[in-house]
């Protein structure tokens, strides 16, 4: 990082220019990048913040390279990055030849110069943060030894400290608080004590909301619902204008998730639309087929029927505010997951929900030993990254072997460790209501069991603000991918760990 760089990035830093003072030290990672090209650095690179086409104009054209031939499955130099840019013709718009020699070959100023640059950087907070970052990278250069992962993981670090350019690692007395608080409410911004809907009443009023700052987990047997109820809440929140939401999913594309939302909308309210009016996701793909053959656009498909307008008209009135991304088991890490809340949060109006499907699908560069050290790692990063960012993270979890088998499925048995449920500020378990239902309930009446199989029992077994162990049932309609929000509290008797012998 040149020092006639530093200067800016520190007096002229604010919220509204925080993703523009990435472009500087992307460049000091690409420069590094180049002193050591690997194939396994590449990979790295994809980590450190956004896709190719967020970097600054010149250095995209050189990530773009790097990319490609890493895709390639060769290793590579930077003469052949070189080569590929005179290949596409954008040689000239990364900069040309001699600049990007000048990156690789550029060096950090010694460390005996660090004292006149701290000089010259007039903020303390912000000067030690810099400071930090231009250490650690000189180190890097200097041959320490460490792995590429440990320089970009590093450097990520330092530079969400000053994108975040929160002076909150320091102590503050209740005035200072009690003061900043004050000077926000006037403004008419509830930092830290917004709340959201999940549209779901009994789940509403039994935890109070989502809150930022809170991870709730959602956990259950495959096939109990859990993405269902997930992507149900995530469309509320967005539905309702509360907040942007990013929904984040491992299992499926964006394509799939939208062939859901759509089966969804066509009976949404539900009970104010007969169920055989609804839209299946058969109906779906034989929309788009049918839509293809023609050459018909699929928007102009739905336009032609009643109950396709009703639906496009729902989904367009929450269209910009529902972002659906397909978690990458190489891209998506802890690092490019916050990189994309803080970019949303800089575009939108601040209010972000974020669900993630699911939390043992994230990647961990290097891999941990153990499934339990991974999941710790990512469970106690989301907790920080939603008390730092100051948004509400849902993450799907899943149970593991011992779970699978039980009765009832509970919130120990959700596979990893026991970060899951020291770092969870609430917990719900789903379980099928027929299969947890007390035998006693339908000793008399075994008809009574075709009724509990169409309801999935919610249990809130944590809620670090208020009441758990509550029990509440909602009514499947999984032909069109939803269940009935308006649920109630169980009446029946269901099994408990001490009576799996019944």
């Amino acid at each position: 990082m040149s020092i006639e760089k530093l200067d800016p990035v520190i007096d002229n830093f604010a919220a509204t220019q925080r993703l523009e003072h990435r472009h500087v030290l992307e460049e000091e990672l690409i420069g590094l990048f180049l002193k050591n090209p690997s194939r396994e650095f590449s990979k790295m690179l994809r980590d450190f913040g956004p896709p190719p086409m967020a970097y600054s104009q010149r250095l995209k054209h050189i990530v773009r390279a790097i990319f490609d031939l890493d895709q390639q499955g060769e290793e590579f130099d930077v003469s052949m990055i070189i080569d590929w840019l005179t290949e596409q013709d954008k040689l000239e718009s990364a900069g040309g030849e001699q600049r990007i020699l000048d990156l690789a070959g550029r060096t950090l100023r010694p460390i005996e110069d660090f004292p006149i640059i701290v000089q010259e950087i007039r903020d303390t907070h912000h000067r030690d943060k810099l400071r930090t970052l231009l250490e650690r990278a000189l180190g890097m250069v200097g041959g320490s030894g460490q792995k590429p992962e440990t320089v970009v993981n590093m450097l990520q670090e330092d530079l969400i400290s000053i994108m975040e350019g929160s002076g909150h690692d320091k102590p503050r007395t209740v005035g200072m608080v009690l003061d900043e608080l004050h000077n926000r409410t006037e403004k008419g911004i509830k930092y830290g004590f917004q709340c959201y809907n999940t549209g779901f009443g009994a789940i509403d009023q039994a935890i109070g909301g989502l809150s930022q700052g809170e991870m709730m987990l959602i956990g259950g047997a495959q096939g109990v619902g859990k993405t269902i109820m997930c992507l149900q809440m995530a469309r509320n929140l967005a539905h309702d204008k509360q907040a942007h939401v990013l929904y984040i999913c491992f299992e499926h594309d964006a394509d799939y998730l939208l062939k859901r939302l759509i089966p969804l909308e066509s009976v949404n309210p539900i009970g104010a639309t007969p169920f055989d009016q609804g839209l299946t996701e058969r109906d779906v793909l034989q929309g788009i087929d049918k839509a293809a053959e023609g050459k018909v656009g699929f928007i102009d498909m739905l336009n032609a029927s009643g109950r396709g307008k009703l639906v496009l008209k729902k989904m367009l009135g929450y269209k910009d505010r529902l972002s659906l991304i397909k978690g990458d088991s190489l891209k998506s890490t802890l690092q490019a997951i916050r990189s994309m809340i803080i970019e949303m949060k800089a575009q939108t109006d601040g209010h972000i929900v974020v669900f993630i499907d699911y939390l043992q699908k994230i990647p961990v560069f290097p891999e941990p030993v153990t499934e339990e050290e991974k999941v710790t790692i990512i469970t106690q990063t989301l907790k920080d990254m939603a008390l730092s960012l100051q948004v509400p993270i849902v993450t799907i979890v899943a149970a593991d072997r011992e779970g699978l088998k039980a009765k009832r499925l509970r919130m120990h048995h959700l596979r990893g460790s026991s970060a899951l449920d020291y770092e969870a500020d609430i917990v719900l378990i789903l379980n099928d209501k027929d299969k947890i239902i007390s035998k006693t309930n339908v000793a008399y009446n075994p008809s009574k069991i075709a009724d509990y199989k169409q309801y999935v029992i919610v249990t809130v077994e944590k809620n670090r603000t208020g009441r758990k162990m509550l029990d509440f049932e909602f009514k499947k309609h999984f032909k069109f991918f939803c269940l009935d929000p308006a649920g109630r509290t169980v009446q029946e008797q269901l099994i408990e760990e001490k009576l799996f012998t019944e």
